[in-house]
């Protein structure tokens, strides 16, 4: 994956996720036990940590603990996660194997378009 997509093209694609609505945030929140035993299944599960990290984070910013992550970052891990979680996908998920290989394109994609603000993230408040 990493060879086919760059930052350029993570930005290209991520930058109309400029918004989310409290309804999508409460989904994703709501639903953090179910997209973390998705992401845990071999296809996906290189993933497993920085899930866990994005709810970590987006824990914090909705509580105010942590207020330096841009709206377009916010509004990118919700879409991605809300994209795991669906069960509507270009690949559909019971495909043994393959199934996931949207939602590894998905992640991977986002991964590289919310880099930095996550880098920042873990720095400032102190997260491995």
């Amino acid at each position: 994956m990493s060879k086919i997509f760059n930052e350029k093209d993570a930005k290209k694609i991520f930058d109309g996720f400029d918004s989310y609505t409290q309804e999508d945030a409460d989904k994703v929140m709501n639903n953090a036990d179910r997209i973390e035993k998705i992401v845990n299944n071999g296809t996906l599960s290189k993933f497993m940590k920085d899930v866990k990290l994005y709810f970590k984070m987006l824990s914090d910013v909705f509580s105010r603990r942590y207020t330096r992550v841009p709206r377009g970052t916010v509004a990118a891990i919700i879409g991605t996660l809300l994209y795991v979680l669906s069960p509507v996908d270009l690949i559909p998920d019971v495909i043994p194997v393959i199934g996931y290989l949207d939602d590894a394109a998905v992640l991977t994609l986002c991964l590289k378009f919310v880099k930095h603000d996550v880098d920042e993230y873990k720095r400032v408040m102190g997260v491995s």
